[in-house]
């Protein structure tokens, strides 16, 4: 790091080589490294010094560390804080970056890294207290993720600087932002920790509010603007929609929006219903702000048929309009299957005893199994895989099993319902009308397990929504 020209380095101590060290709980060795709180620091304080040797008096070291482990027999907050005033007194760092908590665990890692539905900043008061017992440059990154908290967090003097890690990769440009005044303009951290659970599994660190996190090489933070004027035509004000009309508006194009609901936001507002993912909306908000800056036109309450479409005079049409929850339906028992849109947006009431059949692995399912739970019901969440909600990573996990772990929900992998496909009901269908003759037409209610005969020609089929619409289409 010296030889490179860098200013500094960080130590990482907590859950790490030097902390297995410190803690009662993993250091079993005897004298010189072993025994008592001297002993534990020996080698801590013997990498400090080789340091020192190697980059000088003006090199900026400092060390990242809990300042308590929250676990019996482990670092207790007293050890921490002298631990604190010890790496002080030793004249070998410039700052101390106070934690709390343990990371031998996905809970105890969530726990010290909080996720969205969490609480916010929920160790920022233990690093004030260490710094104003220490008196020494103190700096704390825990769900820290927007400015006024880091402000009030240095003003106040709890301490003297603020880490946003997953705050900066969704907008790189943060520090910019304020000093050119531009706050509003901040993209936010909606704590989805799609970035470190993806880093934890090996993956890329990629952020859920920002596509360029991740991939610079071929996709801008700044984009650029466009050679020549369009006019463009979205469909759909989801998340898609939304962000293909900011950056249409940041290429300057002439953009307009339409969509069938009375707001914008699609699934991510309807996932937004839940507690737990309700910071989520920040994705929406804050491409609707944007949207507004840059011209962009949004009209609802609107279906956008080929005319409607062709009487803006498009140059580009754009169609985002999301998808609807699978159609599928289980043999026996189809007459009470509701999806898991209809649970979330309310629409549908949990019944007492309840089975959650799984087949997709992701949020939608273990949301809608916290209400059912939350409301009494026996439920049992049954998935054809070996393990329960693969497409949900570590960290995220962990709040939704604590909530489900729970007298009256039961478990169960491995298992797959007898599904009655989409082609069934086609073929259902198609034996439907060898008996009323190749002219009839035929009605689906998913739910109902009815194919149902019109005589005066018309067809219809419910969609699966949560708002329980009824529209127009034909069976295939």
């Amino acid at each position: 790091m010296h030889a490179a020209g860098l200013d500094g380095i960080e130590l990482q101590a907590y859950g790490h080589l030097m902390d297995q060290f410190w803690s009662p709980l993993t250091n079993t060795l005897e004298e010189p490294y072993g025994g008592d709180l001297d002993n534990r620091l020996r080698f801590t304080f013997e990498v400090l010094r080789a340091i020192r040797q190697r980059v000088g008096e003006t090199f900026i070291v400092g060390v990242r560390y809990t300042g308590d482990e929250m676990l019996p027999g482990g670092l207790t907050s007293g050890d921490g804080m002298e631990i604190s005033r010890r790496l002080k007194d030793s004249g070998l760092v410039d700052f101390l970056n106070v934690v709390r908590g343990h990371i031998d665990t996905d809970a105890g890692l969530t726990d010290v890294i909080p996720i969205q539905g969490m609480p916010s900043a929920p160790h920022l008061d233990f690093a004030g207290e260490i710094r104003r017992e220490i008196d020494f440059p103190t700096f704390h990154g825990a769900k820290i993720q927007d400015v006024a908290t880091a402000r009030y967090a240095i003003a106040s003097g709890k301490v003297d600087m603020i880490g946003m890690t997953r705050a900066h990769m969704a907008d790189p440009h943060i520090v910019r932002k304020i000093i050119e005044g531009r706050e509003e303009e901040i993209r936010p951290c909606v704590g989805a920790n799609y970035c470190l659970d993806r880093i934890y599994q090996g993956g890329a660190a990629y952020c859920i509010h920002n596509a360029a996190t991740g991939r610079e090489t071929s996709m801008p933070h700044t984009i650029p603007k466009a050679a020549q004027q369009r006019r463009v035509v979205i469909i759909g004000a989801g998340p898609a929609g939304l962000e293909a009309a900011r950056v249409a508006g940041e290429r300057g194009h002439s953009v307009v929006v339409l969509e069938a609901a009375s707001d914008a936001g699609g699934q991510v507002r309807l996932t937004a219903q839940s507690e737990r993912r309700r910071e989520m909306l920040g994705i929406i908000d804050w491409r609707l702000a944007r949207c507004e800056a840059l011209g962009v036109e949004i009209r609802y309450n609107i279906w956008a048929e080929v005319e409607d479409v062709l009487a803006e005079q498009p140059d580009v049409v754009i169609v985002a309009t999301g998808g609807y929850p699978m159609e599928d339906q289980p043999e026996v028992g189809h007459d009470l299957v509701v999806n898991t849109w209809d649970i979330l947006s309310g629409h549908v009431p949990p019944g007492k005893r309840v089975l959650l059949f799984d087949d997709a692995g992701d949020h939608a399912a273990l949301q809608a199994a916290e209400i059912i739970a939350a409301a009494g019901a026996e439920l049992e969440i049954m998935t054809p895989d070996r393990t329960f909600s693969a497409e949900i990573m570590a960290m995220n996990l962990v709040p939704y099993m604590r909530a489900l772990q729970r007298a009256n929900v039961t478990f169960t992998p491995t298992y797959r319902l007898k599904i009655r496909t989409a082609r069934r009901w086609r073929a259902a269908r198609q034996d439907h009308q060898r008996l009323h003759g190749s002219g009839a037409r035929t009605a689906y209610r998913p739910g109902s397990g009815q194919l149902r005969h019109h005589a005066d020609g018309r067809h219809l089929f419910r969609a699966q929504t949560a708002r329980q619409q009824w529209r127009r289409g034909e069976l295939r």
